[in-house]
């Protein structure tokens, strides 16, 4: 297995930087994520993950459970 691949666990704070580098302009899911401390999963390294699924877990992580 290279660098990147497999499944990996991420903060949302980690999550939320990600998107930040690559600007992705949700200001308001940017800021939500910032005071969430759950985590969730993603099938590789975030670098390596397309910006769609990013969002789409960045969203799932800032609804209130």
């Amino acid at each position: 297995m290279t660098a990147g691949e497999g499944p990996m666990v991420v903060e949302a704070s980690r999550l939320a930087a990600e998107l930040r580098r690559r600007r992705v302009g949700r200001p308001a899911l940017l800021t939500a994520l910032d005071g969430v401390t759950r985590s969730t999963w993603l099938p590789a390294e975030p670098r390596a993950v397309p910006t769609p699924l990013l969002v789409l877990a960045a969203v799932s992580l800032a609804r209130t459970p």
